[in-house]
């Protein structure tokens, strides 16, 4: 049986920032660490059934960000441009793409995980 890939990110978010990202869910972006992003993008990467025109995973964007306190988790969408550049026939391409993450929110520290799909069928 195939497992399907996950990823996990931990973040220390002190309440008052956790409740800036609440109003601005794009906020979240400039918490994670430039390591936390380099292993998002090689994720991504690892996980692309295609991998022809040297595929670059560039410019984040979260959406769709939800929280429920009761429950002290909640989700939101991180989105990204899959940009591909075919030098032998100067050809690019770009497609969105996105990981949806669900999270906890426990003790100051967003712990958040998602499983990648790859909509691309070929």
């Amino acid at each position: 049986m195939h497992m399907q890939p996950t990823i996990t990110v931990e973040i220390p978010i002190p309440l008052s920032l956790f409740d800036k990202c609440r109003e601005q869910p794009s906020f979240l972006l400039d918490l994670l660490t430039k390591q936390q992003i380099a292993r998002i993008k090689a994720f991504v990467f690892d996980n692309l059934e295609d991998r022809d025109g040297a595929p670059e995973v560039e410019n984040f964007g979260v959406s769709f960000f939800k929280y429920s306190e009761e429950e002290r988790s909640g989700s939101f969408r991180l989105y990204f441009y899959v940009n591909r550049r075919f030098c032998c026939s100067d050809v690019e391409s770009s497609r969105q793409d996105y990981i949806d993450f669900n999270f906890s929110y426990i003790n100051e520290a967003l712990k958040a995980s998602a499983i990648y799909f790859d909509w691309n069928l070929m």
